[in-house]
């Protein structure tokens, strides 16, 4: 009995669901990281956009951050796939969320009751403020030991913050964002004024 070997898979003839990506999808996916995929949309309604060339400076540095911090081979599988990203490297949103910040509003850093003020807007009253500010830069200070040590190694926390600086140039843009990203989730958790949970 001969057996015949069934004809190429065809776009039509590959079963809905089940089609491999083509040329061009394969090369997308290989791509770094874009600005969209980086800028975090609710910053963004609360700052303002950035402009094209602002949008792939943040995205350069982040990443080459990546490529830093985890080396080509787990870089080459973020990009294949992209829904990994914020499971293997969330840091990396925290960083474009500071660079995002000091490309619209630069230097010096700010204080957590302005972030609160900016980013929460008249929702949170200027006493509410100041209590909310402790709790955030209080959960800064417990959790960035953990979050250089993602990017740094073990004991990094430890160091010697100008041998960190050094090590990263951009990890003063990832402190911001990190705190950025605490009072983020902070607003997002309080009951919308009016409700009886807030004055």
């Amino acid at each position: 009995m001969r057996v015949t070997e069934p004809p190429p898979a065809t776009a039509a003839g590959v079963k809905k669901g089940l089609a491999l990506p083509g040329n061009a999808d394969r090369a997308r996916m290989a791509e770094p990281f874009r600005p969209g995929e980086l800028l975090d949309q609710s910053l963004t309604a609360a700052l303002g956009p950035v402009d094209d060339l602002t949008g792939e400076a943040i995205a350069g540095i982040c990443n080459d951050a990546l490529h830093a911090v985890l080396g080509p081979a787990v870089v080459g599988e973020l990009f294949a796939d992209r829904r990994l990203l914020p499971v293997i490297a969330p840091w990396v949103l925290d960083l474009a969320r500071g660079l995002h910040y000091h490309s619209r509003h630069g230097s010096p850093e700010p204080r957590t009751i302005s972030l609160l003020s900016r980013l929460g807007g008249p929702c949170v009253p200027a006493a509410e403020a100041v209590r909310l500010a402790e709790t955030v830069d209080l959960a800064a200070v417990l959790t960035m030991g953990r979050v250089l040590e993602q990017v740094l190694g073990p004991g990094a926390g430890a160091r010697d913050p100008r041998a960190n600086d050094a090590a990263a140039p951009w990890l003063a843009g990832l402190k911001l964002g990190s705190r950025i990203h605490l009072v983020q989730e902070l607003l997002r958790l309080l009951p919308p004024p009016g409700t009886g949970g807030r004055s």
